[in-house]
């Protein structure tokens, strides 16, 4: 009877062993792709903050948007303060609002599930936001508006990035 004790005993310490064991492993895979997902990205630094916790690339596509969305809305306040007698700031503010128009096209197009449309419209992101950027270094002007621009180019190049993930 003893023999049979300690086998259960030992069954039981294996079983409860393999079942943490798998869920480490569940854990460390879960990370790892929260990992990959930024991995992917030209900026991951810039791309982890977003994705917290988040493994499905659509999510994180859309997670990513609605900080665009929010960082671009203060990038345009502080440009409106600026861009009466400079133009770089005046295009920049320009573009910042298409930027905005673009966010949110491609924030319905993901909830719809039109994967096309939103790279799309992430794609025009990128470019208003590069035009923004290049309109400062064509004046040679480094400013708080510009330096926001530059973090918003990226930012929307990992977002657009991430989309092609989008399976």
């Amino acid at each position: 009877m003893a023999g049979r004790d300690t086998f259960q005993l030992r069954f039981v310490a294996v079983a409860a062993s393999a079942a943490v064991l798998i869920i480490l492993m569940a854990g460390q895979v879960a990370e790892s792709r929260r990992i990959n997902l930024c991995s992917h990205t030209a900026y991951p630094s810039l791309c982890r903050p977003f994705v917290k916790r988040v493994s499905d690339p659509r999510k994180a596509t859309h997670r990513t948007i609605q900080g665009l969305e929010a960082k671009t809305k203060l990038a345009l306040e502080e440009a409106a303060r600026y861009k009466n007698g400079n133009q770089a700031i005046s295009t920049c503010y320009a573009t910042l609002s298409d930027a905005m128009f673009n966010l949110s096209s491609a924030r319905k197009s993901i909830r719809k599930r039109n994967v096309a449309s939103m790279n799309t419209f992430l794609t025009a992101v990128v470019s208003d936001y590069g035009a923004c950027v290049d309109g400062f270094i064509e004046t040679n002007q480094v400013n708080t508006v510009q330096n926001i621009a530059v973090d918003l180019r990226k930012i929307s190049s990992n977002c657009l990035t991430l989309s092609t993930l989008i399976s």
